[in-house]
C-alpha cells in the first residue's frame, strides 16, 4: 500500500510501499487486521486543494484542445494516454478533491471469465451483475453502495459522462452505470463490477479503464491459470505507476494449491515493482443454488472490505494514498501528450514550410518563362504584327523615328479594334501560363506531403473535384481559374494608368493623345514580354524586330530612361499580382492544413497547464 511520507511545494509527494499484512497461514486471519495501520502521521496531500481543483480543471481543459490528429510514429500510445488522463481527472481527482470525505469506490477488474462478476454477486449476497458464459460477460458496469451512499453516486459528481440508471429496471448499456443499492454492504463503501480489461469490444476495454481509473481501490481478479498474462499486468504496471492502492484476487484455485500459487505471483509482483500487495485466493468451488461463492470462500474479501468501512481513519488512509499516487502521476503523463503535441506542430511546420517553398518556387517559374520572352509566340505575337507591320516599320526605325510615330499613331488611331485584339491575346496567353504553372504547383505540393509525416492524412481528408473525382488539392482551385482573367486585365488598366500618368505633361499628351493611350499601353506590354531568351527559330527576327519598334515608338515619346521605369514598374505590377493568385491559390493548403489539426497553441496552453500544476 502507498502511504506518502513527505512532500514539498514544488515535488509531489514521495510514497513508501509497506505490505498491508503478510500472507495468511489459515483462513480467516486477514479478517482481524485487512489493512495494516502506519504509525506515521499522515500529511495533507496538498496544501490548497481548491486550488488544486482549479489547477487540474485547467489541465484537463488543455488536453481537451489537444486532438494529436495526425497519425506520426508513437502517436497513438499518447493518444490513449490524454483520455485516460482526462477521463480521471473528470471521474477521480476532481471529485475526490472536492470531497475527501465521500465514500471509497473499490472497482473489481480483471480479465474476460475470471469470475468478477460472481464475486460481486457474492459480496452482496444478491444478483447485482449478471454473469455468464458469453463473452463478453460484464457488457455494462454496475455500482453496489449502501442506501446511504446512493446520492453521492447518483449525483454525477464521480464519472459524470455516465449516464445513471438505478435498481433493476430499465436496460443498462456500456455507456450507463447501473446503481444498485443494497443493505449488506456497510456505509462509507461502494463498489463497482466492472467490464472485462480484455473484452472483444474496443469500447468494453476502454471503459474498463476508465472505472479503473476512477477508483480509490483495485479489486483486481485473475484466476490461477492466468495470473501470468500480458494483459493483467498491463494493467498492474498502470497501478504502480499512478500509486493506486490495489489488492489481487486469485480465482478459481484448485484445492490446495494456494500455498504454492499466491507466493509464485508475490514473487512476481515483487518483482514487477507492486511489493506488499495482498493477494486473496479464492479455492475452486461448486456455486451455490443462486450463483454465488459460499461464505468461507469469500470471507477474506468481505473483511478486509467490511474493515475498509468500518474503520473511517484506514479509509482515509487508502484515499489519500490513492490520490497522492494519482496526483503524483499526473505531471509524467502530462509531459508525453506534450511531447506529442509539439511533434505534431513540428509536423506542421514542416508541411507548411514545405508547401509555402513550392509555391515560391512556382512563381518564380512563372516570372523566368515571362522573361524568356514566352508571351511573344502564337496569337500575341501575330496579333502585334497585323497591327504595326513589322518588316516595313523596322526599315523606318533605321531611318526617320518621326516616320515611324507618323505611321503607328495613324495605325493605333485608325486601328483600336486591332489593338483590343491584342489585348485579348495578351489576356489569354498570360492567363493560361499561369493556371499551367499553378496547377503543377498544386500537383507538386501533393505529391510531397505524401511522403512528409502526416502529410497524407491532411491530403485526403480534403473533398473531391467534383468535375474530375480526383483530390481537389491536386488543381489549381476554382477560385484561381475564375478570378484570374480578371487580374489580368486588372494589370493591363494598370499598365494604361502608368501611360496616361507618365504622359501628363503638356508635351508628352499631345504625343500620347495622337498615338492613343491603349496602343501605347499594348506596346510597353510588348517591350516588358519581348527578350527572346525563349523564342527559337524563326521567331528571333519576329520577336527582336518588334521589340526594337516598340522600344523605339516609347523611347521617341518618353525617353529611354523613362521607358526603362514605365517597364520596371509594369514589370512589378505584373509580378505583385502573379504572387497574389498564388497566394490566393495556396491559402487552400493552409486552410486544409489548419482544418486538419490541432489549435497552433494548444501545446503552448499545455506547456504553461503542466507547469502551473507543478508549481502547484
Amino acid at each position: 500500500m502507498l502511504i506518502p511520507r513527505e512532500h514539498n511545494d514544488r515535488h509531489p509527494p514521495q510514497v513508501n510501499r509497506a505490505s498491508l499484512n503478510e500472507m495468511p497461514t489459515q483462513r480467516g486471519e486477514r479478517a482481524a487486521s485487512p489493512l495494516n495501520r502506519t504509525a506515521c502521521a499522515y500529511p495533507s496531500v496538498v496544501a490548497d486543494l481548491d486550488q488544486t481543483a482549479a489547477t487540474l480543471t485547467t489541465l484537463r481543459d488543455a488536453l481537451g484542445a489537444v486532438r494529436l490528429p495526425l497519425d506520426l510514429p508513437g502517436v497513438e500510445p499518447s493518444r490513449g494516454i490524454r483520455t485516460e488522463l482526462a477521463d480521471q481527472i473528470d471521474d477521480y481527482l476532481l471529485p475526490r478533491i472536492r470531497r475527501i470525505d465521500a465514500p471509497l469506490l473499490a472497482v473489481i477488474g480483471g480479465s474476460t471469465g475470471s469470475g468478477k462478476s460472481t464475486i460481486t454477486n457474492s459480496i452482496a449476497r444478491a444478483e447485482v451483475s449478471p454473469s455468464g458464459v458469453l463473452r463478453p460477460t460484464t457488457r455494462a458496469p454496475v455500482l453496489i453502495c449502501n442506501p446511504d451512499d446512493e446520492g453521492w453516486f447518483a449525483a454525477n459528481d464521480v464519472l459524470p459522462e455516465l449516464a445513471r440508471v438505478t435498481g433493476t429496471a430499465g436496460t443498462a448499456t456500456g455507456s450507463t452505470l447501473r446503481l444498485r443499492s443494497i443493505d449488506s454492504l456497510r456505509p462509507g463503501l461502494a463498489i463497482i463490477d466492472a467490464p472485462d480489461i480484455d473484452s472483444i469490444e474496443e469500447a468494453n476495454r476502454d471503459l474498463a479503464t476508465q472505472l479503473l481509473a476512477a477508483a480509490d481501490l483495485w479489486l483486481f481478479v485473475t484466476t490461477a491459470v492466468r495470473y501470468a498474462d500480458a494483459v493483467p499486468w498491463e494493467f498492474l504496471g498502470r497501478a504502480k505507476e499512478r500509486g493506486t492502492q490495489l489488492a489481487v484476487i486469485i480465482n478459481r484455485v484448485p484445492q490446495g494449491a494456494a500455498v504454492e500459487i499466491v507466493p509464485h505471483l508475490q514473487t512476481m509482483l515483487d518483482e514487477g515493482g507492486l511489493p506488499g500487495v495482498d493477494i486473496y485466493p479464492i479455492e475452486q468451488s461448486t456455486l451455490d443454488a443462486n450463483g454465488q461463492l459460499d461464505e468461507t470462500s469469500i470471507a477474506d474479501v468481505r473483511a478486509m472490505l467490511t474493515s475498509l468501512a468500518e474503520d473511517a481513519e484506514r479509509r482515509a488512509e487508502v484515499v489519500r494514498a490513492t490520490l497522492a499516487g494519482a496526483l503524483a502521476s499526473v505531471p509524467n503523463r502530462a509531459e508525453n501528450i506534450h511531447a506529442s503535441a509539439v511533434a505534431q506542430d513540428q509536423a506542421v511546420d514542416a508541411l507548411r514550410v514545405e508547401m509555402e517553398a513550392i509555391y515560391r518556387r512556382g512563381r518564380e517559374s512563372v516570372e523566368t518563362e515571362l522573361a524568356s520572352g514566352a508571351l511573344l509566340r502564337g496569337e500575341v505575337l501575330d496579333r502585334w504584327q497585323e497591327l504595326i507591320g513589322t518588316a516595313e516599320l523596322m526599315r523606318a526605325v533605321q531611318s526617320r523615328i518621326s516616320w515611324v510615330r507618323d505611321r503607328i499613331g495613324s495605325f493605333f488611331r485608325g486601328r483600336t479594334a486591332a489593338t483590343n485584339d491584342v489585348q485579348g491575346e495578351i489576356t489569354n496567353t498570360l492567363e493560361q501560363l499561369v493556371l499551367d504553372q499553378a496547377d503543377r504547383t498544386a500537383l507538386e505540393v501533393v505529391d510531397a506531403w505524401r511522403i512528409m509525416p502526416g502529410g497524407k492524412q491532411v491530403i485526403t481528408s480534403a473533398d473531391a473535384d467534383p468535375a474530375t473525382g480526383s483530390n481537389s488539392l491536386e488543381r489549381a482551385s476554382t477560385q484561381l481559374r475564375t478570378s484570374l482573367a480578371a487580374e489580368i486585365r486588372a494589370w493591363q488598366d494598370d499598365v494604361l494608368a502608368l501611360v496616361a500618368d507618365r504622359g501628363a505633361g503638356k508635351r508628352t499628351t499631345a504625343r500620347v493623345l495622337a498615338f492613343g493611350v491603349n496602343g501605347i499601353g499594348v506596346a510597353l506590354m510588348i517591350v516588358l514580354f519581348a527578350q527572346t531568351g525563349g523564342v527559337t527559330g524563326g521567331e528571333v527576327a519576329v520577336a527582336s524586330g518588334t521589340a526594337a519598334v516598340s522600344q523605339g515608338l516609347l523611347n521617341a515619346l518618353f525617353g529611354e530612361q523613362a521607358v526603362r521605369d514605365l517597364a520596371e514598374e509594369a514589370r512589378r505590377l505584373l509580378f505583385e499580382r502573379i504572387g497574389a493568385a498564388f497566394d490566393l491559390d495556396a491559402n487552400r493548403f493552409r486552410t486544409q492544413l489548419w482544418s486538419a489539426v490541432d489549435d497552433p497553441n494548444a501545446s503552448t496552453t499545455l506547456r504553461a497547464a503542466i507547469d502551473g500544476l507543478e508549481t502547484e
